[in-house]
């Protein structure tokens, strides 16, 4: 922060502006052709920009420290930069693009509304709820897939650390995506089998993926609804990044439909980003509280405490859950059963 509180919101109110430019860098191929110095008069025909146009973006992606300008006149990524390129791991571009698209942006437009009934106004701006939106946009439900799965990296971690499945034989990502997670987990043990349960189109994905990783013999995708049912019989549940996009009421029926699929024995473990755990760096909670208020803008839904989580939980059938990994960015939630004889024991 600077000494000056006005030039400080001014930033933070052009925000906005922010990601719009970062959006048409990426949208024009900026970032992927900068990786090596080039001229704006090289970029402008290779965009097929208009060259003074070009020249002004350039400049105010250099001043947000994106871009670097050369003496020669040249420009190139920044390491900053670099993280929006197109092969970039962290999948920021993918991000970028979906948080950027129109739909997403006029909803939070009427972030003031979702405030003052405490439910999504998505719905009501773009004439459909946001699942059913998305699935009527292919090319927009493929940035999201590629956004969602740069979180996978993070959850092993959290998972290889807080937990052990070396004794485990099989486990469900519900919700899973196209398996990034679950490709990760069972790199880490294996001798583990495991299912992704998610829509039929997300976990034909899946198997492709699973095809291209070279795990199809150990892991494979289910088609399915995670209201009504998911494969039963496994030795461990994930709901990892599911249960905040969703309502209490929906969280509970999620939470039903796994119950009633696993036996007494089965673990249930959650992965989200808890509020109000102890070692969140500044940063991450900053992050946490906005990505909240997407939560409810978007789908209703919200992030939540440990006790918000272990409520839902009991009401929904289980034994008091436990918090592992408490420090790290990715929380585990752990729990099993009501009555189980693991939880008496």
């Amino acid at each position: 922060m600077s000494e000056d509180p006005v030039s400080d919101v001014m930033w933070m109110v052009r925000g906005a502006w922010v990601t719009m430019s970062i959006r048409a860098g990426c949208r024009l191929g900026v970032f992927d052709h900068l990786v090596e110095p080039r001229s704006a008069a090289w970029l402008a025909e290779a965009t097929a920009s208009d060259v003074d146009a070009l020249t002004r973006l350039l400049r105010a992606l250099t001043e947000a420290g994106l871009l670097e300008a050369r003496d020669d006149g040249s420009y190139v990524d920044s390491d900053l930069g670099t993280t929006l390129t197109e092969g970039h791991p962290s999948s920021l571009r993918s991000l970028a693009l979906m948080q950027s698209w129109l739909p997403n942006v006029a909803t939070w437009n009427h972030l003031d509304d979702a405030v003052r009934t405490g439910a999504s106004v998505y719905e009501r701006v773009n004439g459909s709820p946001p699942w059913e939106h998305l699935s009527a946009h292919p090319e927009q439900e493929v940035e999201f897939n590629r956004a969602m799965a740069r979180r996978a990296d993070g959850q092993v971690a959290a998972i290889v650390a807080g937990i052990d499945l070396a004794q485990t034989e099989t486990v469900v990502d519900v919700g899973g995506g196209r398996g990034a997670m679950l490709a990760g987990v069972l790199r880490a043990w294996p001798r583990l089998t495991g299912v992704v349960a998610d829509r039929p189109d997300v976990a034909a994905e899946a198997d492709a993926a699973f095809a291209e990783a070279g795990l199809s013999d150990r892991a494979h995708g289910v088609g399915g609804d995670f209201f009504q049912s998911v494969p039963s019989g496994a030795d461990v549940y994930f709901l990892a990044n599911v249960l905040h996009d969703w309502d209490d009421g929906d969280c509970l029926r999620i939470l039903r439909t796994v119950r009633s699929a696993m036996d007494a024995e089965s673990r249930l473990v959650l992965v989200e980003r808890l509020l109000g755990v102890p070692g969140r760096t500044a940063t991450e909670s900053r992050d946490l509280a906005f990505v909240d208020l997407h939560m409810l803008v978007m789908f209703g839904a919200r992030e939540r405490t440990m006790a918000e989580y272990d409520a839902l939980l009991a009401e929904a059938g289980f034994a008091p859950a436990e918090l592992i990994g408490p420090g790290m960015s990715w929380n585990l939630v752990g729990t099993r059963p009501a009555g189980s004889s693991v939880e008496r024991r």
